[in-house]
């Protein structure tokens, strides 16, 4: 997939619908999960260019609740767009 074809609003609907119960996803706020840091956190301090590929690779758990995860290079494109349209 060419990097112009990822979407951020396609990888808000994923973070939305997979990551929203422990992340905070917003520009503000907390996460819901203490544990589980803001993504806009993450988006800051993340080498975003280097995401999707650590997306697509796998990530395993971070602590007892968070699930490993794997994603398809496209939505894993998509949640990259979304952690770059959180950057300041």
């Amino acid at each position: 997939m060419a990097a112009g074809e990822a979407s951020a609003p396609r990888g808000h609907a994923f973070a939305q619908a997979h990551c929203a119960r422990c992340h905070a996803l917003g520009l503000r706020g907390a996460s819901p999960l203490h544990a589980a840091p803001p993504f806009r956190g993450l988006a800051r301090t993340f080498p975003i260019d280097d995401l999707a590929d650590v997306l697509v690779e796998g990530v395993e758990r971070r602590h007892p609740a968070m699930p490993d995860i794997r994603l398809d290079p496209t939505a894993a494109a998509d949640l990259s767009a979304y952690f770059r349209s959180l950057r300041p």
